[in-house]
């Protein structure tokens, strides 16, 4: 029987290989052996990277209270706990994505653990997502040496990566722009050989003709899998693979997703920015597997960064994405009838032609960070003309059950929308990984406040999360503290606050925030404005009044709304008053605002 293929569905989203390569990287240099296999495990355990089901009422004060350090000993006791008929499997499915995608080399038998160049990129402090599960992706292929799953002899022919670009490009030039999310699952996953991209594209056309859609998927699988019957959970499957695929594959920048904010619907798409690299992509690569003699062969070309070769490793083919970036800029601009500063005239007509290869890579760069700077001034002055867009943004901040099921990043999203037209700002900066168009492919890292706000007279982070439980203090008090202490650092002759946002903020979060302000956090008082998100929509809706009577308020009636927040709830003397106070403030600041 045939099977799909799939990336990772151990981890759902990729940026949390990232911690568990950081683990990895402890164990460096030694033998993948059972008593590793075992150890690793162990370690993922001890950093709650994994949560194993049976968790002894003794040891759930661990998982409750993330600050408390779990001793290495106390998680192979959870690890022994479990009595798993393989130990030392668990430890190797862990580390099978880590190895499937090129960033590490960590194999019984097979020498010394190792991260690759790849691996130790995504490990560094400033990685680019990007170009990270770019050059990745490049290189997963069916068959290859290291896995037996998808083999040869079971019709596997493919760069899967490479193989849907085709698809997608082949169906472009016939039908509708991309995949949705039902063909995308349907037909992705199953497409095991870069033969069949021809004959899927035609099934992919016939679907779409066809009125029984789930007559038609039952009777491709049957034919896929060669079985007369089959169940329910081998189509169910196909969705799982295919919605952990497009997680992958969007955060290469080189796949456009449209996604709803719950996730539940899904377009994918070839970006168009980078059309001259995927045509160069295409022309080079038609989706076939390469071909290895032995393992050694394979694992070097794993280790290698500089493998599969690219076509613009050749300067002409630098010049002709540099030129073709510069193309769509100047035509976004006539378009929309946009006037360019002196200066970023000057970097978009400036000559190529004496360009060397690093200096062309810069210049594109630069032209992507100029691309995607416009398509957000844009978005504002869209979002500013929109008025049911703000009244929809409203209305979802009060939704806070429809809220609780946003994917992370759309939550972000949604915050940056609202940060960006509430007021004159200097700049709003998310911290998630964006597409050429903005929009977000995951969610900021833990490493950095989830966005950044630049005013005249002061400067904040915005902290948002949609976790409304009781270790809402535990995961977020801690980090976001942090997260705003480091600002201060970077920013010391500013006066920074920090608005933490929620769809509901627990006691516990309330007390830990107000001995910050009140006392000190690490030696020092704090300036944190904990909000609702209907308190949030407040201001929104305030705005939305002064804009259809032809007025707006400041970031400076900004400040003195968080300014009397955090000054006069150190007049408070309990903490259950800092929230009543808050909703008496916001009313307060509210009233006058309108009256102006």
């Amino acid at each position: 029987m045939k099977i799909p293929w799939s990336i990772s569905t151990t981890v759902r989203n990729p940026e949390r290989l990232r911690e568990f390569l950081r683990v990895l990287k402890k164990l460096e240099g030694q033998i993948f052996g059972v008593n590793n296999q075992i150890k690793y495990q162990v370690l993922l355990i001890q950093e709650r990277l994994y949560k194993p089901q049976n968790i002894p009422l003794k040891f759930r004060k661990y998982y409750e209270d993330t600050q408390l350090d779990m001793s290495f000993e106390i998680a192979e006791q959870i690890f022994n706990i479990q009595k798993y008929e393989d130990p030392p499997m668990r430890g190797r499915q862990s580390v099978n994505p880590l190895n499937k995608l090129g960033f590490s080399i960590a194999r019984e038998g097979y020498g010394p653990i190792i991260i690759t160049e790849l691996g130790n990129k995504f490990l560094a402090e400033n990685y680019d997502i990007g170009y990270i599960f770019f050059k990745s992706l490049l290189k997963l292929q069916f068959p290859n040496p290291w896995s037996a799953d998808f083999s040869a002899k079971e019709g596997f022919d493919i760069i899967p990566f490479i193989a849907v670009m085709h698809l997608i490009e082949k169906i472009n030039k016939k039908n509708k722009k991309g995949l949705d999310k039902t063909e995308f699952s349907i037909f992705v996953p199953t497409l095991i050989n870069f033969r069949q991209i021809g004959k899927y594209v035609e099934k992919i056309l016939e679907f779409r003709q066809t009125k029984n859609k789930n007559k038609f998927i039952r009777n491709f699988a049957k034919e896929f899998y060669e079985i007369k019957i089959v169940p329910d959970k081998k189509i169910s499957n196909l969705f799982d693979y295919g919605d952990n695929i497009m997680r992958y594959f969007r955060l290469t920048r080189y796949f456009k997703v449209s996604i709803d904010p719950l996730g539940y619907f899904w377009n994918i798409d070839l970006e168009p920015s980078r059309k001259e690299e995927i045509e160069q992509l295409l022309d080079m690569y038609n989706g076939e597997s390469f071909k290895f003699e032995i393992l050694e062969n394979y694992m070097n070309y794993i280790s290698d960064i500089t493998k599969p070769i690219l076509p613009w490793e050749k300067i002409e083919n630098l010049w002709k994405i540099a030129q073709s970036l510069k193309n769509e800029i100047i035509d976004l601009i006539k378009q929309e009838n946009l006037q360019l500063p002196q200066n970023k005239q000057e970097i978009l007509y400036c000559s190529t032609e004496t360009m060397n290869r690093n200096q062309l890579e810069d210049y594109i760069l630069q032209l992507r960070k100029f691309n995607l700077e416009i398509k957000e001034q844009l978005m504002k002055i869209r979002l500013m003309s929109n008025l049911n867009r703000i009244e929809e943004i409203i209305k979802t901040l009060k939704n806070t059950k429809q809220l609780k099921k946003y994917e992370p990043e759309q939550f972000e999203k949604l915050i940056t929308e609202a940060l960006r037209i509430i007021n004159d700002e200097i700049l709003i900066k998310p911290n998630y990984p964006m597409d050429d168009n903005g929009e977000p492919i995951n969610h900021s890292p833990g490493n950095k406040p989830d966005i950044e706000c630049y005013y005249t007279k002061f400067k904040a982070i915005c902290e948002v999360t949609l976790n409304t439980s009781k270790l809402q203090w535990v995961q977020e008090g801690q980090p976001v503290m942090r997260h705003l202490r480091d600002f201060e650092i970077q920013h010391k002759k500013d006066e920074i606050f920090c608005i933490f946002i929620a769809p509901q903020i627990h006691n516990d979060t309330y007390s830990q925030f107000w001995i910050s302000v009140k006392y000190e956090y690490d030696g020092l008082p704090q300036k944190i404005v904990p909000m609702t998100t209907e308190q949030f929509a407040v201001l929104l809706e305030i705005l939305l009044k002064g804009l259809k009577q032809g007025k707006r308020f400041s970031h400076e009636d900004l400040y003195k709304f968080y300014f009397k927040i955090v000054n006069e709830s150190k007049k408070l003397n309990k903490f259950s008053d800092w929230a009543i106070f808050i909703n008496k403030t916001i009313e307060e600041w509210k009233q006058k605002i309108i009256a102006i």
